[in-house]
C-alpha cells in the first residue's frame, strides 16, 4: 500500500513538473435593491506558487459608486520566498507580508483584499471550510441559549419539504462530463430551487487545491475553499437524509420560485494545464509598493 501511494505521488509530481494549472471561475449574484454583482476569478497554481486575480463588476450605479467603482484585485503566495502579496490591478499597487508575520498573527493574514467578496477575504486565513462541505452555516454573535434555540427551530422550518432529482444521463459543462442534481426546498421562506452539476474528473482541481493548502499551512492558516455542494450542506444542516453525488461542483444555480429574491450562480468556465509561465507569478517592476491597499 505504501509503495502504491509513493508511486501515485511520483506520477503526479511528474505530470505537473514545469507546468501550471489555470482555472477561470465566474459567480453572479443578483441582490434585491443592489442589482447584479459579477465576480470573475482566475486562479494560477504551480509548484509552491499560487495566485488569483479577481474582477468585480457591480450593475447598480449607486452601489458601484459607493464601493469606489468596479474592482480588479489579486493575491499571490510564493512559498519559495515565503511572501504573500495583495495587489490592485487597476491602480498598479501592491503590498506584501512575510509568512512569519502571518504566523505571529495566529495564521491570519494581516493584509486584506478590499471588497474581496465571497472569493476574497483574507486569502487563506483560518477558515474552517473544507472540500467536502461547508458546515458553518450559522453566522453572527452568540446571543445566548434562547436565541440559539430559536435560530435552530427556524432553520428546521426553512427546508421542511424537499424534492431532489438526480439526472440519469450526463451533460457537458465547460468541457466536463457532469451529473446534474436539482434540489427544491420549500419552507416558511418560500420555495427555492438549487441546480448543481458535478464532475468526477477532478485531477486538475485537486492539484490547485493541494498547492493552495500547502502554502496556507506553511504560515499556519487554512485555504479558502468552496463548498463541495450547497444543497447537501443545507440538507445536512436541516437534518434531511439524501442521496449524495460524487465529484466536484463545476456549475451551480440558486433561485427563488415564488418571488424576486436573492439569486446566485457559479460556473467553472475553463480549467487547463499548460507550460509554466513566469510572468503569471510575478509582480510588474513598474507597480508601486504600498503598506496596504485602500
Amino acid at each position: 500500500m505504501l509503495n502504491r501511494f509513493l508511486i501515485i505521488i511520483f506520477i503526479s509530481s511528474n505530470i505537473f513538473s514545469q507546468t501550471q494549472v489555470v482555472i477561470v471561475e465566474e459567480m453572479l449574484m443578483d441582490v434585491p435593491f443592489a442589482g447584479e454583482i459579477k465576480y470573475k476569478t482566475t486562479k494560477y497554481a504551480s509548484d509552491n506558487l499560487y495566485k488569483r486575480d479577481m474582477e468585480i463588476e457591480v450593475g447598480s450605479f449607486l452601489v458601484r459608486m459607493a464601493m469606489g467603482g468596479n474592482k480588479k484585485l489579486g493575491e499571490f503566495i510564493d512559498g519559495d520566498s515565503k511572501i504573500r502579496t495583495v495587489y490592485n490591478l487597476k491602480d498598479k499597487e501592491y503590498a506584501q507580508e512575510n509568512f512569519q508575520t502571518i504566523i505571529d498573527n495566529d495564521g491570519k493574514p494581516t493584509l486584506e483584499i478590499p471588497f474581496g467578496g465571497p472569493m476574497g477575504g483574507g486569502g487563506g486565513g483560518n477558515s474552517n471550510n473544507n472540500d467536502d462541505d461547508n458546515d458553518n452555516e450559522n453566522e453572527g454573535e452568540d446571543n445566548g441559549e434562547n436565541d440559539e434555540e430559536e435560530d435552530k427551530e427556524e432553520d428546521e422550518q426553512v427546508n421542511n419539504e424537499v424534492k431532489r432529482v438526480i439526472e440519469k444521463g450526463y451533460e457537458t459543462i465547460g468541457g466536463f462530463s457532469t451529473k446534474k442534481v436539482t434540489t427544491e426546498m420549500t419552507g416558511n421562506r418560500g420555495r427555492v430551487i438549487i441546480e448543481e452539476w458535478f464532475t468526477t474528473d477532478t485531477l486538475l482541481f485537486r492539484y490547485a487545491m493541494d498547492v493552495e493548502s500547502k502554502l496556507a499551512s506553511a504560515y499556519g492558516g487554512n485555504p479558502q475553499t468552496f463548498p463541495r455542494s450547497f444543497s447537501e450542506s443545507m440538507l445536512r444542516s436541516a437534518g434531511h437524509e439524501f442521496e449524495s453525488v460524487e465529484g466536484r461542483l463545476v456549475k451551480y444555480k440558486m433561485s427563488p420560485v415564488d418571488d424576486d429574491g436573492f439569486k446566485m450562480g457559479f460556473e467553472i468556465k475553463k480549467i487547463k494545464k499548460q507550460p509554466f509561465k513566469k510572468s503569471d507569478f510575478s509582480i510588474p517592476t513598474k507597480w508601486k509598493k504600498v503598506d496596504e491597499l485602500n
